[in-house]
């Protein structure tokens, strides 16, 4: 297995933008949906990335090499054309640019199963932070995860962006929506993402969130720190037990393991030694889901 430390570079000089914090691929398809008019489809599909990496979502300035990466997929199931009213799903995924090396770490990797929203051909999708609107607010919660998460992971006190997430999910609420924005009909809706992040009985979380990128990735690439990088990941993950053991069933470690399992086998599979014992008996029981694949971590192949 390949390592992700493979090689280190240094992060090419890239020019500074105003805020468009963004380069995301966009997605739309409809494969089950039987319409003449398939252009909107492909509008849909350049508004959203018009809207989602064009904007100014925060005041800060942004190198190009600093921008989150990810795509979203939009699968369309069924679209009634006299409304506009679509709905489907939403695979959502963003990564995080690691100091030192030519990788990206993935911060949310999501599937979103209650995709509902109305858009009409030629019709202008702005993004209104006090007002609630279907399709530019869902795509407004997404980027303001997102940037949530990367600013946690530079500073474990950052809760600006977090908290415009949270402001769009009350306002969803608010204004009666349901689906994935209703916490009683599941526990594993956007609802739930921005709750649980922002809950003060999880505040660990998020100070594992930036050891984990901070202090583990970030220092990764570079021989000198590389044994410090890994023994901080593994406290990092460690801390996490007591979340499980207060709420075993959380959706925050799921979709934390869900886009981190694969990368945290990675890292263990090269480079300078470290007792991982520990760990893969944290792991086994925090992540019972993937508790077999981590039974050969740190091990010769």
């Amino acid at each position: 297995m390949k390592s992700i430390v493979l090689h280190s570079i240094f992060w090419l000089a890239g020019a500074t933008l105003q805020a468009q914090e963004f380069f995301i691929e966009v997605k739309v398809q409809a494969p089950e949906v039987q319409t003449n008019d398939r252009q909107v489809f492909t509008q849909l599909e350049q508004v959203v990335r018009d809207l989602v990496n064009n904007r100014a979502w925060t005041e800060g300035t942004w190198e190009q090499d600093e921008r989150i990466r990810g795509s979203l997929v939009l699968t369309i199931r069924d679209y009634d054309q006299s409304s506009g009213q679509m709905s489907g799903n939403l695979q959502v995924s963003f990564a995080r640019p690691v100091y030192g090396a030519d990788y990206n770490s993935t911060t949310l990797n999501f599937q979103d199963p209650d995709l509902r929203f109305r858009y009409r051909p030629n019709e202008i999708v702005e993004f209104q932070p006090n007002q609630f609107q279907d399709l530019p607010s869902l795509l407004g919660f997404y980027a303001y995860l997102a940037l949530g998460l990367d600013e946690a992971s530079f500073d474990p006190q950052a809760r600006a962006s977090l908290l415009s997430a949270m402001q769009i999910a009350q306002m969803a609420q608010a204004s009666g929506a349901g689906g994935g924005w209703d916490r009683f009909t599941s526990t594993r809706n956007r609802f739930w993402l921005i709750e649980d992040l922002l809950n003060p009985a999880n505040d660990v979380f998020l100070q594992s969130w930036y050891r984990y990128h901070r202090e583990g990735m970030d220092r990764i690439a570079s021989l000198e720190t590389q044994l410090e990088a890994k023994r901080s990941i593994i406290s990092s993950l460690q801390a996490l037990q007591p979340i499980h053991t207060r709420q075993p069933n959380i959706y925050l470690l799921r979709w934390f393991f869900d886009s981190k399992s694969v990368e945290i086998q990675q890292i263990f599979s090269g480079g300078p030694p470290v007792a991982l014992q520990e760990l893969i008996e944290v792991l086994q029981v925090i992540d019972a889901s993937n508790a077999s694949k981590y039974l050969n971590m740190g091990k010769s192949r």
